[in-house]
């Protein structure tokens, strides 16, 4: 193969791994007054939020096996506990977790694009109690329209016993209607940056 290709071949394959690579890690903290302490065979108490249950479960079940590739134990909280800081404490002492990996994803600003037309209109109104209740409205020629959201998530690691942060990060995916690949992108990127940074 003569250089030209080679160096050919490689850009392609470097420009397929960026489109199906995980999200970047687009920041982290890490308490520096404390060196960081490996978790590895560790019980580590794994909690997700997101107001779309289907992307707190989604959560949940990658940011747990992506911990156990690292060699933690994990505890999952149940669906059914309201993720309070005291309700948190409770079941990690519960179930004698060492640490708390949380993780909260949200959407991010939804954008809507289209090559034949679509058109968005966004409302905004008063509802119970006098808060606000906002709306999306599309509509699109049929087969014209695709619609992709991207998701931001923020982690955080903490210490059970003192209740210590340890370690805390943000990653966002680019839009996608593949909102698996989105997950799972932005839980290895999260807990990627947890072992990268000492912990597990």
């Amino acid at each position: 193969m003569s250089t030209r290709h080679t160096v050919l071949f490689a850009s392609l394959a470097a420009a397929a791994l960026a489109g199906c690579g995980i999200a970047p890690l687009d920041a982290q903290w890490q308490d520096s007054a404390h060196p960081p302490e490996s978790l590895r065979g560790a019980v580590v108490l794994v909690v997700c939020e997101s107001e779309e249950q289907v992307v707190k479960q989604m959560c949940q079940d990658r940011v747990a096996a992506e911990l156990r590739a690292y060699g933690a134990n994990t505890a999952v909280v149940p669906y059914t506990i309201d993720a309070t800081p005291t309700r948190l404490s409770d079941e990690a002492r519960a179930v004698n977790a060492r640490a708390i990996f949380s993780t909260k994803v949200m959407p991010d600003v939804p954008r809507y694009g289209s090559s034949s037309g679509v058109s968005v209109g966004f409302g905004f109104g008063t509802g119970f109690g006098g808060r606000g209740v906002g709306g999306v409205g599309v509509s699109a020629p049929i087969g014209g329209a695709r619609i992709a959201q991207g998701y931001v998530a923020n982690a955080s690691l903490s210490d059970v016993a003192s209740g210590r942060l340890m370690w805390s990060g943000k990653a966002s995916a680019r839009d996608s209607s593949d909102l698996t690949w989105q997950i799972d992108s932005l839980t290895k990127a999260l807990t990627g940056g947890a072992q990268q940074a000492g912990y597990f």
